[in-house]
This record gives C-alpha cells, structure tokens and sequence, in this order.
C-alpha cells in the first residue's frame, strides 16, 4: 500500500511539472505585435514591435526603418501558474530609462495574463489593452 501511495506522488509529481512547463515551451521563439485592442476596439496596429523568449531571457526589440536597424533591451520573464507573465529590463547593453520612452512600459517591469498561446498566436492583456502578436 505504501508503495502505491509513494508511486500515485511520483506520478502527480512529474504530471505537475510537465504542465507547469507547458506555457514556458509554448512562448519560446520571436513574436511579432501586430496590433493592440482595447474594449474589443483596435487602438494601433504595430508591425515594428518584437519579443523574443529563450528560457527565462527575454528580449524587446523594436525595428526602426529609417536606419534598417534595431533597438533592442534584453531582460527577464517569469511564468507562474496562473498564466501571469512577468517580463522584466535590465540595463544590458542599453540603459532602460532610455529605451522605456520608445514604448509604452511606465517602468522596467511589466506584468502581462497570458489570454491566449498556440503555435502562431499569442494575446498578452495588461492595463486594459490586449497585444496581439503573430509567431514571427
């Protein structure tokens, strides 16, 4: 009986981090934002605005056309298990308060509900705006 017990653990143990992984796998890769809503309403369609996850890292990036480059501030994400995201600025490469004004982040951090993720969509919502991003 006791073996049982010690084995249904094992296997509620290993069932629960395979799900808790699961929003970590499918917000890998480079996501392009293509627009964001408001009340169901599109306030702005945006094709220039990129976020990148890799594991725990993260990356802003935003495309700029008239030199053909990028800026781009690397930083940090967070999943929990209630589909919060939590992304995060750090000063690598560029300092955050002067990346911050070329968005529409009031400070480093970020904290985003996952609505949606599949393998070419994904909807953050976050003060009132959902962001809308295709798989890029």
């Amino acid at each position: 009986m006791k073996a049982i017990r010690y084995g249904l653990c094992l296997i509620l143990f290993f069932a629960f981090i395979a799900c808790s992984n699961e929003l970590d796998d499918k917000l890998e890769g480079k996501w392009q934002l293509q627009q964001i809503e408001a009340n169901g309403n599109i306030i702005s369609k945006v094709d220039t605005v990129f976020y990148n996850f890799q594991t725990s890292l993260f990356m802003y990036q935003i495309y700029l056309p008239g030199s053909n480059s990028f800026s781009n501030c690397y930083g940090f994400k967070t999943v929990t298990a209630d589909k919060q995201l939590l992304l995060e600025l750090t000063p690598y490469g560029v300092p955050v308060d002067k990346f911050l004004p070329r968005t529409d982040w009031k400070s480093k951090e970020r904290e985003f509900k996952v609505d949606h993720v599949n393998g070419n969509s994904l909807v953050l919502s976050s003060d009132n705006k959902q962001y809308v991003f295709r798989k890029f």
